[in-house]
């Protein structure tokens, strides 16, 4: 079922009756679904304390004054790091832990795609995989102390939710030429990511997560996909056809807030729930709204479609957990656990 905006809309609106100041990490916040979302964010709750990471804090200034400008009474902190580096991912939640004791949201939308090839780090990951999977699982990771604390903790991922595919089980992380190719690379990381965040839900089960597809959404993404003549073709024949069927960033970010706030996509009555009167629905929606399923039998994470709608992919997922999750946790926490 797909959610119309009105009721995404109205469900937001109710932001502003939670009172109690609400503190929130946006990954992925200087351009695209990423700011949006943040920008909604800052504009619906009251008091809220606000960190975001920036590659360049000095040019992300223009966003903490449009935020200001959005709602004065908000805190907001830019954290200057470059996730496409695992170790700069676990300065960023080392940052937040320093400052806070609880964290109520983390969002994560970073992302880097390229038709240049395979792009590795000083770290030997490849860049696209990096901001995708293992910056984003690190940092949630991290976090799990301060989450745990919040009264209603949500995690949301902004990727393929249900669009999850077959692994290349011997080589995880795509390290051979042979295995990498930029469709296999996002199927990686997209799978990786539920089968992960699946294991940490079983382990958290007061924390929310989503796994999300946003669908076509006109973000500047599409203008860095490639470098010389593929990327002039890009640029001036293919995405501006493609910007004919896609979605504002406005409206992503709207979304993105619904996604992050709905007692539809929570384990509990949602963020919104917080500031509901007696007799209130947290779905903003009359009580039309009723709680997604999630995946793995009712106990992981919400995957949810370019519509807002519940998705279904049991049919891959469900031998995947038999067969690879094990592995691919125990691959991740090598990674992890490597040193670099």
């Amino acid at each position: 079922m797909t959610i119309d905006l009105k009721t995404v809309l109205s469900s937001n609106s109710r932001l502003a009756s939670v009172e109690t100041p609400l503190v929130a990490l946006f990954v992925g916040a200087t351009s695209g679904i990423g700011l949006g979302a943040l920008k909604e964010f800052a504009q619906h709750a009251i008091d809220p304390r606000i960190y975001f990471v920036a590659r360049n804090a000095k040019t992300a200034r223009a966003i903490v004054d449009e935020l200001h400008l959005l709602n004065p009474r908000g805190q907001y902190e830019i954290i200057e790091k470059n996730v496409s580096l695992i170790k700069d991912a676990e300065a960023v939640a080392e940052f937040v832990k320093a400052k806070e004791s609880t964290l109520d949201l983390l969002f994560l939308s970073v992302g880097f795609v390229s038709l240049d090839g395979r792009q590795d780090t000083t770290e030997g990951l490849d860049a696209s995989m990096t901001t995708r999977y293992y910056s984003r699982l690190r940092i949630t990771q991290l976090l799990l102390p301060l989450l745990n604390r919040s009264t209603s903790p949500h995690v949301v991922s902004i990727l393929a939710g249900g669009m999850e595919g077959s692994l290349q089980e011997d080589d995880l992380d795509l390290r051979q030429a042979r295995n990498w190719s930029v469709a296999r690379a996002s199927v990686h990381s997209a799978t990786m990511g539920t089968l992960a965040l699946e294991r940490l839900a079983a382990e958290n089960p007061r924390v929310s997560f989503v796994h999300a597809y946003p669908g076509m959404v006109s973000t500047p993404l599409f203008d860095r996909l490639a470098s010389g003549v593929a990327g002039f073709l890009l640029r001036w024949l293919v995405v501006p056809v493609i910007r004919l069927f896609s979605r504002s960033v406005a409206e992503a970010g709207q979304r993105s807030l619904f996604l992050a706030t709905s007692a539809r996509y929570s384990v509990d009555g949602g963020i919104v729930a917080l500031g509901a009167g007696a007799g209130g629905n947290s779905s903003g929606s009359g009580g039309a709204l009723q709680r997604g399923a999630r995946s793995n039998g009712g106990r992981g994470i919400f995957l949810v479609g370019a519509g807002g709608e519940i998705a279904d992919n049991e049919k891959v997922l469900t031998p995947l957990r038999k067969k690879d999750m094990e592995k691919v946790w125990e691959h991740t926490e090598a990674v992890f656990n490597s040193g670099r």
